[in-house]
C-alpha cells in the first residue's frame, strides 16, 4: 500500500513506580485507537496480548504499561542530532568533526551542503505491533462507530432496521408529537433507509472478523 507522508504523535507516560517510559511516536491519532477498543470490547474476540478487555475502560487500558499504547506506538527513536562519546558501526549514521571556534556561518553551510549530499529519505513506515490498515487521512471513525451502534441494535439487541432509523433520526426544535410521530412512520418504511441498515450490519461484519485478526477496520 502506497502510504502518503505521515507526522509522527509523540507520547511519554508515567510507569506505576513513578519513572517515565521511553518517549515514542503513533501515526494514527489517539481517537482511531479507541474506536478499535470498543469494536474489539464489542465483538469479545481480539488477540490474547490486549488483555482481558472487559476489565477496562479505554483511558485506563490505555495508559496500562503493557496494553493500550504499548501495542501501537512505534519503537524508542534515538534523537537525530546527539554528541556522543563511542563511535558506533552504522549505514545510516556518519560522523563528523566540528571545531566549534570556527565561523558560524561558513560551518552552517557546510552541514547545510553535507545534508544535501549525504541525506537518505526518512522511513514512513509504521513498525508498530497493530496498524490500523488504513493512512489516517482515509479512515471514517464517525461511520464505524455508526456501524457499530447499527450491529448492537440488530444484532445483539434484536431490534428492527425501522428501531435503528428511529434511533438516529434527531428531533427537531419545535417539532410536535404528532409531526414527530408522522415523520417515523414514514422514515420507518423508506426502503433506501431500510437496506442502508442492512449494508451498514454487513460492514459491521467485515471489520469484526478483522478485528479478531488484530486489524482494524477492514
Amino acid at each position: 500500500m502506497a502510504w502518503v507522508r505521515r507526522t509522527a504523535f509523540s507520547y511519554t507516560f508515567n510507569n506505576a513506580d513513578g519513572t517515565k517510559r521511553a518517549r515514542r511516536g503513533l501515526y494514527w491519532k489517539k481517537d482511531t485507537y479507541r474506536e478499535w477498543f470498543e469494536w474489539a470490547k464489542m465483538s469479545g474476540k481480539y488477540p490474547s496480548d490486549w488483555g482481558n478487555l472487559d476489565d477496562f475502560e479505554f483511558e485506563e487500558w490505555w495508559k496500562h504499561e503493557d496494553y493500550g499504547f504499548e501495542l501501537f506506538c512505534e519503537p524508542a527513536e534515538r534523537e537525530p542530532l546527539e554528541v556522543v562519546q563511542l563511535i558506533e558501526d552504522d549505514k545510516h549514521i556518519k560522523y563528523l568533526r566540528i571545531d566549534l571556534t570556527g565561523d558560524p556561518k561558513k560551518l552552517e553551510l557546510m552541514f547545510k551542503n553535507f545534508l544535501k549530499k549525504n541525506q537518505q529519505k526518512p522511513d514512513l513506515n509504521s513498525h508498530a505491533r497493530y496498524q490500523p490498515l488504513r493512512h489516517q487521512t482515509y479512515l471514517k471513525l464517525k461511520a464505524y462507530a455508526r456501524y457499530r451502534r447499527t450491529y448492537v441494535m440488530r444484532e445483539i439487541e434484536g431490534k428492527s432496521r425501522g428501531d435503528v432509523i428511529e434511533d438516529r433520526t434527531p428531533v427537531y426544535p419545535h417539532q410536535t408529537t404528532a409531526q414527530r410521530e408522522t415523520q417515523i412512520i414514514t422514515i420507518r418504511k423508506d426502503e433506501e433507509l431500510l437496506r442502508s441498515i442492512s449494508r451498514e450490519v454487513q460492514k459491521a461484519k467485515l471489520i469484526i472478523k478483522c478485528v479478531e485478526k488484530g486489524r482494524f477496520p477492514f
